[in-house]
């Protein structure tokens, strides 16, 4: 990937203080209580480079609109460290394929977000920036991908995304740390797609014990359960 250019400067933010008071207003963000210890901070107009607080990391106005919580679940930092990400290396479709996931783990099949049956399910993939007549680069956020594996789509309810994400690396903002759950903010780039992505469930008796998990999976399917009904349901 010696060809891959550095990303581009990250720019000023579009998340106003009345943008995040929307957001909380919505529930998709706590409300801002203590003034000394805010929930989630805008940055100031004149930032450029985020610089969070101590205490705090950087989040984006679209990944809680997809489906990003707080407080931060065990499932999510899980994801994190598997595939050594900081949250604004996650693109707004997979919170989205996250969040899906352990609502119908949670709500259809009773059962705890599974992790197993996560990485048996689903890949991650790179992203890299390629605009025509521009060069390559490698993304500033966003540039982890999950999605559903090709070769068990029939074992997975629907869940075809949405693809208007436009101008969404602009809305980033400082958001409290709680439990310091989340990895600390470095603003990392991910410049290459390490073995472990690929890792699945492999062993075939670990494969088999899924089993009892898929065919529920596939008959909530066959009952026309879909991602984009589960979604409908978070906004209720």
């Amino acid at each position: 990937m010696s060809d891959i250019r550095v990303p581009v400067p990250w720019g000023k933010s579009t998340a106003t203080e009345a943008v995040l008071e929307h957001l909380a207003a919505d529930r998709l963000l706590p409300m801002n209580i203590s003034p000394e210890w805010p929930a989630w901070i805008a940055p100031r107009q004149e930032e450029t480079e985020p610089n969070p607080p101590e205490g705090y990391v950087l989040s984006l106005v679209r990944l809680h609109e997809r489906g990003f919580g707080v407080p931060v679940s065990r499932f999510m930092r899980a994801l994190c460290d598997h595939y050594g990400a900081e949250l604004h290396n996650f693109d707004p479709n997979s919170i989205l394929q996250a969040a899906v996931f352990v609502a119908v783990c949670e709500g259809y099949l009773g059962i705890e977000a599974h992790w197993d049956l996560w990485i048996h399910l689903f890949r991650s993939e790179l992203f890299v920036e390629n605009v025509r007549g521009q060069p390559k680069r490698f993304a500033r956020t966003g540039g982890l991908m999950l999605h559903l594996r090709p070769s068990r789509k029939n074992l997975y309810i629907p869940n075809k995304m949405t693809t208007n994400n436009a101008g969404w690396t602009r809305g980033w903002f400082y958001l409290r740390n709680f439990g310091n759950k989340l990895p600390a903010f470095t603003n990392k780039v991910l410049r290459e797609r390490p073995t472990k992505w690929d890792w699945g469930v492999s062993p075939p008796a670990h494969q088999a014990r899924l089993e009892v998990l898929t065919k529920a999976l596939v008959h909530l399917a066959r009952k026309g359960l879909t991602a984009a009904a589960v979604i409908a349901n978070f906004h209720r």
